[in-house]
């Protein structure tokens, strides 16, 4: 498989950074950042995986799900975490 053809990586994994675009759950949450700390993995393949954002100056990671969410393209490390 040439460089051409290897499909593009998900913008959606462990430490990407996200902004929180909507969150009917949470308002208050709408517009801050964080990042990808967990990913569900739904046994049914037509359920949508949801993430656990660890949000900028919060204590405790919060659940979205991926429409909620922009990733911004940057990464952080998982030292800044753990």
């Amino acid at each position: 498989m040439t460089a051409m053809e290897q499909p593009a990586e998900d913008a959606f994994h462990f430490y990407a950074e996200v902004r929180i675009t909507d969150s009917p759950r949470r308002p208050e949450l709408a517009g801050r950042l964080g990042a990808i700390l967990g990913i569900t993995e739904p046994k049914d393949p037509e359920v949508p995986p949801a993430y656990a954002i660890m949000v900028d100056d919060y204590d405790y990671t919060v659940q979205f799900e991926r429409h909620e969410l922009t990733p911004t393209g940057r990464d952080r490390k998982h030292e800044d975490y753990y």
